[in-house]
């Protein structure tokens, strides 16, 4: 006999929840978008579940798996990169969007294909390249930007351009999290003091 535990495990990024985009495409979209990351290639993000294993696996009908695909690609959460052959399904690559927001105002959404190798170096290099101001190329190239209401993105500059009012700018506050980095930087501060 022989016993096996897998022991892997998948990250969930907040915004999904705080910006409303899982209350937005419903929760069957949800599981078959986790469903499809599932069986992501690692190095190219190409999956190709069949409807009815992706069913099988989610515990709904080859039907309610095809809605929930179309939602996804209307959400921008999937995209598809090779239609159905008779020997394979589609080929979809998932996607993540994130929210780029200033106080209660979204600037934009971005838009980032899920290929687990090198997903968390570029959502890096984008959020460096946002923070400097400066165009990053290799940050964008694969990347999609959905324009907030009153912004418009220039693909050629690769630039979001629009105003916020004044009022709608968050003030400087000591919310929790500033607190508890703030107590963080003492913690550490004592620690690497220098010992007497």
């Amino acid at each position: 006999m022989e016993g096996r535990i897998d022991s892997s495990f998948t990250t969930e990024q907040r915004d999904l929840f705080a910006s409303g985009i899982v209350a937005e495409i419903g929760a069957n979209a949800y599981a078959v978008w986790h469903g499809i990351k599932f069986y992501a290639d690692y190095n190219t993000g190409k999956a190709f579940p069949g409807m009815r294993a992706l069913g099988e696996k989610l515990g709904m009908s080859a039907p309610t798996v095809m809605r929930a695909i179309e939602i996804l690609i209307r959400a921008k959460m999937l995209r598809v990169v090779q239609g159905h052959t008779k020997r394979r399904g589609q080929t979809y690559i998932a996607r993540e969007r994130m929210s780029v927001t200033v106080g209660e105002t979204t600037l934009c959404t971005i838009v980032i294909d899920y290929v687990p190798e090198r997903l968390r170096g570029q959502i890096k290099r984008l959020a460096e390249s946002f923070k400097t101001g400066e165009n990053d190329p290799e940050a964008f190239a694969e990347v999609e930007i959905i324009p907030g209401e009153g912004f418009v993105w220039d693909e050629a500059t690769k630039t979001l351009r629009g105003r916020i009012a004044a009022a709608k700018l968050p003030s400087p506050n000591h919310d929790s999290d500033d607190y508890h980095q703030q107590i963080g930087r003492q913690i550490l501060a004592k620690i690497m003091a220098p010992k007497k």
